[in-house]
């Protein structure tokens, strides 16, 4: 094709034909900016489909994340639960035997109070999209915003979840409620260590001895040890009943969250 243009514009230079050759010449230039253009055009709606395609792979991504982050919320949830139930069953026992007696079916309750949950955040399409400054490849502007909101309330969540656990679970109400709760005598309800089991198999190791019973209502029924311990199980459950709530908002987002995704999923299908 270059040597039929170079023989025209040959021929015409011999012939003498300048006017037609300026024209000529022009037209070639037309024409090959004219197949630059076409080869960016060509270029620039591969690069755009690829982009496409990789934003694809990511909403695909962001939705399992999602999904996998509510089925977790879930499980967190159902665990505060249980302190909350567990707490509220210890109180109502304590008003009715006016103190800690009667303990056979309490003292598993107490124990319950002992452990605690962490969060994780499973989002880590999410997170690294932001590393690396992959966000942007969404063009939703909306989904992008509401994705960034909701690392950020997650990720602050998940900081208070730990300070809480270390701080308000761990150093200020576990010591106690483990001197205090039998739990050489008694381990975890069944209801926690069904739970557990879920994730992390164990079993509790009893000590079976009456005199160790005896002392320990001795010890809980002390005047000082009644008033701390009621403390910190009413306590324990203003801690579950907050982290529920959090939880429970951190679901909620998230559902909407997955529906926008899904939206948004659907709408590159067409």
């Amino acid at each position: 094709m270059i040597k039929f243009f170079r023989k025209i514009r040959q021929k015409m230079l011999i012939e003498n034909k300048f006017s037609k050759y300026l024209i000529y010449a022009i037209g070639e230039i037309i024409l090959v900016v004219i197949g630059i253009l076409i080869a960016l055009a060509i270029n620039n709606w591969k690069e755009n489909q690829k982009l496409r395609n990789q934003e694809i792979t990511y909403l695909n991504n962001l939705r399992d994340d999602l999904e996998t982050q509510i089925n977790m919320l879930d499980i967190y949830i159902d665990y505060e639960n249980i302190i909350i139930d567990h707490s509220n069953d210890i109180i109502e026992h304590y008003e009715l035997n006016e103190g800690f007696k009667n303990m056979d079916s309490i003292f598993p309750k107490l124990n319950d109070l002992t452990t605690r949950w962490t969060f994780s955040n499973a989002n880590t399409t999410l997170l690294q999209m932001l590393n690396s400054n992959q966000i942007n490849i969404i063009q939703n502007t909306k989904l992008k915003e509401e994705l960034i909101g909701f690392n950020q309330q997650i990720d602050l969540f998940t900081r208070n979840t730990n300070i809480n656990n270390t701080n308000l679970v761990d150093n200020l109400t576990t010591g106690t409620f483990i001197s205090s709760g039998g739990f050489a005598s008694y381990g975890n309800s069944k209801r926690m260590v069904q739970k557990f089991n879920d994730f992390y198999p164990f079993q509790n190791k009893i000590i079976n001895d009456d005199d160790l019973k005896k002392i320990l209502i001795q010890v809980i029924n002390e005047p000082k040890n009644k008033l701390e311990i009621a403390n910190k199980i009413t306590y324990r459950n203003t801690i579950s009943s907050l982290q529920k709530s959090g939880n429970e908002a951190i679901k909620d987002k998230a559902v909407q969250l997955l529906q926008l995704l899904n939206e948004e999923i659907e709408l590159h299908k067409k």
